[in-house]
């Protein structure tokens, strides 16, 4: 048994269960549903929030990070702004599948879940199989910026509820997970992958 055990991640994919290598050291469900408020005359679809962060992205960390939940055994994709797209079956356009994935994710309501990795760091986990890392140091170095622009974060009408059935009361999980899915949202409306991660590609390198 390696020290990354392999636990059963959060995400629903089409009926299947995604396997990670990493064990989360709380359940953490603060968030827990999302949904919208029907406002008369709304029109701003797909939603999204004011907040662009401009804490400078590290590809290199989240490649890093992303290959070790994995076990280096899936696709991957790393979007501009961090957003990793991943697969648990082969694909052949990692480019092409990745941009529909956050689509997807994007034209429905983009509603998430936080999970705490055995590293410390956040993952912000969505309804397709896609996620963004929110890396503990980050958290540490930016909290004051977080903190006091989380808000920003929600979309036009959104409500969120989190664990105690409150409307838009966030705790520090609920700040970071605004953070994290508000840079979703900048890949989302302009998507440009910087990093792939293929380990049938990977493999024959090795040799």
């Amino acid at each position: 048994m390696t020290k990354a055990i392999l636990i059963i991640f959060g995400l629903i994919i089409a009926g299947l269960l995604i396997y990670f290598v990493s064990k989360p050291k709380s359940n953490v469900a603060d968030v827990k549903t999302s949904q919208e408020v029907n406002n008369a005359g709304q029109t701003d679809f797909p939603l999204k929030p004011k907040w662009k962060p401009d804490v400078p992205v590290d590809v290199d960390a989240i490649y890093k990070a992303v290959k070790y939940y994995t076990g280096g055994k899936m696709q991957f994709a790393i979007f501009q702004n961090g957003t990793v797209a991943f697969f648990t079956k082969k694909i052949d356009n990692i480019e092409d599948s990745s941009v529909a994935t956050l689509s997807r994710i994007y034209n429905a309501h983009p509603d998430f879940k936080p999970m705490v990795m055995d590293d410390d760091n956040y993952l912000v986990q969505y309804s397709e199989p896609a996620f963004t890392i929110v890396f503990r140091d980050e958290i540490k170095n930016n909290w004051d910026y977080i903190e006091k622009n989380h808000l920003e974060g929600l979309c036009n009408g959104e409500v969120l509820i989190n664990a105690k059935g409150e409307q838009n009361v966030f705790d520090s999980v609920g700040k970071i997970c605004l953070y994290g899915r508000a840079k979703m949202f900048m890949d989302a409306q302009a998507p440009r992958i910087v990093k792939i991660f293929n380990p049938a590609v990977a493999s024959l390198r090795s040799k």
